[in-house]
């Protein structure tokens, strides 16, 4: 079929039939192929009802951001004008485009056209960098502030503050404030010479309290403090007295006893009454103010007490010439209570005592309360707050790791184990990462399993076991019980076929597959069962448990680029050896294009392949199919082949006796015959790669209509392992330079199966050359701190918000409830159209779909799913090669930083995190991004902290706290948690290279924000340069021919194939097969 006649609506399969009048005797029509209800999901029955009409609901508002359309839905219209977009009005600009412009006016579009820069798409990116720049040079100008400019802002202390009794002899004391008048000289008087200095001799002035010089008198003791009738001080009609005390110098600390000699001058001569010995004080500034801590208030052998702030020194009313003078009774009573020591503002609390209170003030006063500004008050409460909220989430995340590690991580898996079995465990395992090549405790293999020696299935078994049906309500309480209440799709089609079949003979038993061959009226279940392989895997009993769980079918998913042959296979090795049963995983390798790596004789697609044995449709004869591509223009249209067959093993590297037979299915991305004189044909990028998994699982799950190439995957699949492909619940994602522990996919597996809440969990990965150089020294920590202290942490809120794309495994698809429905969630169309946006427009979506997909993929679905589970599983790991040389670090880091930095951001704005305000997981997110932003200014301030502490003095005891806990607690982590002392040796050097990982790195990093390549962590022959988002030409959909696998699937029976289906169905029904599915020979 050509033209429009491939987008009729399939729906209407009258029009089908019309169509193809193809007649072969033993196939017969009926009015319909497909049962109605089938894909009726606006039936509330239908297990999907729900799920469909939530994603139509989303679509209609918004919510999904749909990647550019295809026109799917009416076809038959002809070709669409997919360049229409570019020709609809602009929307207005955003608040961050106008502050980009802003931020960068200085350097218009012709001046970086100068500089390489000649897209208008290359320009705006460079203006958000700048922007992000300047954004975290608010973020670091802010901390900086917060961490020196704040205190000295609030709290500044505008003059000297003397603390009594270390009053040097440089000042006078007047009234509780110090004078520096050591440059200043007296005026000739009575008693001392023209041009005196009275702080030396011969009057001795320094560090004396000279308050009797200079009293306050007549102001708020005037009516208190009266003369007496016969009163040898002057005053005048008015009763304002000259002086209430003898004009003497005092001691500061008040030794000095009352003296009322009379002067052998003249009365009152040292007492400054005069105009212009008044003046001379009042000119006078106070270089200090002495002050009294509560301390010396309470120690003191003086009568001091507190009255709003002023120290007052009640021992000073001795000096009273009380023969001259009447004074309030009140005096005595406080100069003899027991209130030394006291805050007595609250106690004189009338009018009268208030009066009285502050007349002491202006007599007795001899300094000020060591008390502290609002201002200060305020920067104190900022410190010790931030340093409760550092410290808290330092500890926190210090005691909760330990506790993940003694009590949560040893019963993850597939069985519980002691903690001292759990150091075993993971000694075993640091044994193996020393070396990429060191092979680990692999299981041998019974005979059947291997590669050569497996006995034929029986077809029957085959697609009696696909069955997908739902649970009844009668299904018995004992069956489920069986599977201790975990659901997966094998149990499920157990537990309904075994009811259904339950009470009736064999006789009158009729399978699925032969109605579905001979009658095609009915809805097809399964494909043909005449083209499954004759060695496929048999599969357990549904009941078959070696773990104490139900086993799942998995994908073991791996995505290659330019890897060598070597790191190919010790990938797929590693994972078709683990000793998860080869019945329920699959091996599928997707080769991003034509590429040849560096130094490879062959092409990756080549290398892949050579790994493949028993075919089943030989590999010249494999034809290349189209699909759509997650890119833009032109490149969205792409064509990828699809060859499937059992892993090839290199005896070499996997004895016989531990082989076994796992299928394989390998997809190589080919490009379009217009790009194969390309450098790389059919590059796409690793999330194409994942799309193309992704967007088929969809398609299945919700019978949407999938293109040819999505039907021969699903094809391909069904024939080498003889299951549906919806059966499938799990994705392994490893790279194809990651090796795995044997034992690691049983444990990620059980996990999965026992908390049907977890959509996604990630282990530990490991450095294999730890020793090759001192890039590989100081990374030993980091990936080391970063599982067992930050994924740890996170994993008991289940909240990882980094599940890395080396080492991962995903839901498909969730049970829920008892009643046989599922919850897409790999699969589910939010998580497929979001991560497959190819609008990269903005530097934040570059940077989130270009350089870090993986992390994007953890966050969209916590963001999706906020109430799930992802978390860290410490039982299983990985072993991986990390860079050796600094510029592929540099490069590597760069990747890696900037996706943090935009995940984050993603991330903080989930508001459904567990917990709320400062004790959620939204709030330590928040705090993440801002230490990762802040990263180089923060090393800098340690420096300088550090720095200061040596060389000045006081030593800032707070910080050096701050900072030995910071760096103390990984150190006493490893103690607690590491199964080898040599991580502190790890840890110095670590330490030691911190200037590079908080400085260099994110620096790098920052300034690269516009550069979306991989740089030097993976090369190729032929240049590196290309990037994904570059658009080119128009996208032609016309190429992509897409109808359900139902269709799909009859046509290819009614296409002259049914009777020779017949014979083949013949020739393996008839074969011999014993009770235990061994061949009869």
């Amino acid at each position: 079929m050509t033209g429009n006649d491939d987008y009729y609506a399939f729906d209407n399969e009258s029009l089908l039939r019309s169509r193809n009048s193809v007649n072969d005797g033993g196939l017969q029509r009926g009015d319909s192929l497909v049962r109605r209800e089938r894909n009726d999901f606006t039936d509330p029955e239908n297990p999907h009802h729900f799920y469909a009409q939530k994603t139509q609901e989303q679509r209609a508002k918004g919510q999904v951001q749909v990647q550019e359309s295809i026109p799917l839905e009416d076809m038959n219209r002809g070709k669409k004008n997919t360049a229409s977009s570019k020709t609809q009005k602009s929307p207005s600009l955003s608040f961050w485009q106008i502050y980009c412009y802003i931020i960068t006016f200085w350097a218009p579009a012709p001046l970086l056209s100068l500089f390489g820069m000649p897209k208008k798409e290359r320009q705006f990116a460079w203006r958000e960098k700048i922007a992000l720049l300047s954004v975290i040079l608010y973020a670091g100008t802010l901390v900086a502030y917060l961490t020196f400019g704040f205190t000295r802002t609030v709290c500044s202390s505008q003059t000297l503050r003397l603390r009594n009794n270390e009053v040097s002899t440089s000042y006078l004391i007047i009234n509780g404030q110090s004078y520096a008048l050591d440059s200043s000289s007296h005026p000739a008087a009575a008693g001392i010479e023209g041009g005196t200095t009275v702080l030396y001799p011969p009057i001795n002035a320094g560090s004396m309290d000279a308050t009797f010089l200079f009293q306050n008198v007549n102001g708020n003791c005037k009516g208190l403090i009266t003369p007496k009738e016969n009163c040898s001080i002057p005053y005048d009609d008015d009763q304002n007295l000259a002086w209430y005390f003898p004009c003497k110098l005092i001691a500061q600390d008040g030794s000095t006893e009352p003296n009322f000699t009379v002067s052998e001058y003249y009365d009152g001569w040292a007492c400054h009454t005069s105009q212009d010995a008044r003046d001379a004080y009042y000119s006078l500034h106070a270089a200090a103010d002495v002050y009294f801590t509560w301390e010396d208030i309470k120690n003191s052998t003086r009568n001091l007490v507190v009255y709003n702030g002023h120290v007052l020194d009640l021992n000073m009313l001795d000096w009273l010439q009380t023969d001259d003078l009447d004074y309030p009774p009140l005096f005595d009573r406080l100069k003899d209570s027991k209130l030394q020591g006291y805050d007595i503002s609250l106690v004189l609390s009338d009018s009268f005592e208030k009066k009285a209170a502050r007349c002491l003030s202006e007599v007795i006063k001899v300094g000020e309360i060591d008390t502290s500004t609002i201002g200060c008050l305020a920067s104190q409460v900022v410190l010790y707050i931030s340093l409760v909220f550092i410290l808290a989430v330092v500890f926190v995340k210090f005691f909760i790791s330990c506790y993940f590690r003694w009590f949560v991580a040893r019963k993850q898996g597939a069985y519980t184990v002691s903690n001292k079995s759990m150091k075993q465990h993971a000694n075993d395992i640091e044994d193996w990462s020393e070396n990429i090549n060191a092979r680990g405790p692999i299981k041998r293999v019974d005979h059947n399993m291997r590669p050569h020696g497996q006995r034929r299935t029986s077809a029957f078994d085959l697609i009696k076991r696909n069955s997908m049906m739902l649970l009844n309500d009668d299904t018995t309480s004992k069956d489920r019980d069986k599977f201790r209440g975990m659901t997966t799709m094998t149990t499920q089609s157990y537990l309904k076929t075994n009811v259904q079949t339950e009470g009736h003979n064999g006789a009158d038993f009729q399978s699925p597959f032969t109605n579905d061959l001979i009658s095609p009226s009915n809805t097809l279940e399964t494909l043909d069962s005449s083209i499954i392989h004759p060695d496929v895997v048999a599969q357990p009993p549904a009941d078959y448990m070696p773990n104490g769980y139900p086993l799942v079918h998995t994908i073991c998913f791996v995505t290659c680029y330019s890897e060598d042959e070597s790191a190919i296979r010790t990938t797929l090795d590693s994972l078709a050896t683990t000793d998860y049963p080869n019945s329920h995983k699959l091996l599928m390798v997707v080769c991003d294009g034509i590429i040849s790596g560096s130094g490879n004789a062959l092409s990756t697609p080549d290398i892949a392949l050579g790994m493949v044995e028993d075919f089943v449709v030989p590999p010249e004869e494999v034809e290349p199919h189209s699909y759509v591509a997650v890119a833009s223009g032109s490149k969205r249209h792409n064509m990828a082949k699809v060859y499937a067959g059992f892993y090839k093993y290199d005896d070499s590297t996997i004895e016989p006796d531990l082989q076994q037979k796992v299928p394989i299915v390998v997809i190589v991305k080919c490009g379009t015959p217009d790009e194969q004189a390309s450098v790389k044909p059919g590059n796409r990028g690793k999330r194409d790669s994942q799309i193309i998994l992704m967007s088929f699982l969809q398609r299945l799950t919700f019978e949407e209509r999938m293109t040819v190439f999505e039907y021969q995957l699903l094809k391909n699949i069904w024939q080498i392992t003889g299951l549906m492909s919806e059966f499938y619940e799990l994705v392994l994602m490893v790279d194809a330079d990651t090796k795995v522990f044997p034992d690691s996919l049983t444990h990620m597996a059980a996990e999965m199966v026992k908390d049907p809440e977890i959509m996604g969990l990630c282990g530990e990965t490991k450095i294999a050359n730890k020793t090759d150089s001192w890039v590989s020294w100081i990374q030993v920590f980091e990936y080391y701190i970063s599982h067992h202290q930050a994924k740890a942490f996170e994993s008991v809120f289940g909240s990882v918000t980094c599940l890395p794309g080396c080492f991962s495994i995903y839901r498909i698809k969730s049970p829920k409830g008892p009643d046989g429905y599922w919850v897409p969630l790999l699969s589910n169309p939010d998580i497929v159209e979001r991560y497959s946006d190819n609008d990269t427009g903005s530097l934040h979506k570059k940077n989130l779909l270009l350089l870090g997909e993986d992390r994007y993929l953890s966050s969209l679905m916590l963001r999706t799913f906020p109430k799930r589970k992802q978390v860290f599983l410490s039982k299983a790991a990985c072993k991986t090669i990390v860079p050796n040389q600094l510029k592929v670090l540099l490069s590597q880091r760069r990747r890696w930083i900037n996706s943090t930095v935009h995940n984050l951001m993603e991330l903080v704005l989930i508001q459904d995190l567990c917990g709320s305000f400062c004790f959620s997981m939204q709030f330590v997110i928040g705090m993440e991004l801002i230490g990762t932003l802040v990263l180089p200014l923060a090393i800098c301030f340690t420096i300088y902290v550090v720095i200061f502490a040596i060389v000045s003095h006081p030593t800032p005891i707070i910080t050096l706290v701050l900072l030995a806990v910071i760096l103390g607690l990984p150190g006493l982590l490893i103690v607690v948690t590491a199964s080898r002392w040599s991580y502190l040796g790890w840890m110095l050097i670590y330490i030691v290279a911190l200037p590079i990982w908080n400085f260099l790195l994110p620096v790098y990093a920052y300034w690269k924000f516009d550069d979306f390549s991989w740089g030097d962590t993976r090369t190729i022959a032929g240049g590196n340069k290309a990037l994904h988002d570059e658009e080119v030409g128009e996208f032609d959909h016309s190429m992509i021919r897409m109808r359900t696998w139902r269709e799909f699937e009859r046509e290819e029976r009614l296409k002259g194939k049914g009777q020779g289906q017949h014979s083949r169905l013949g020739s393996i029904l008839n074969l011999n097969y014993m009770a235990d599915g061994s061949n009869s020979d």
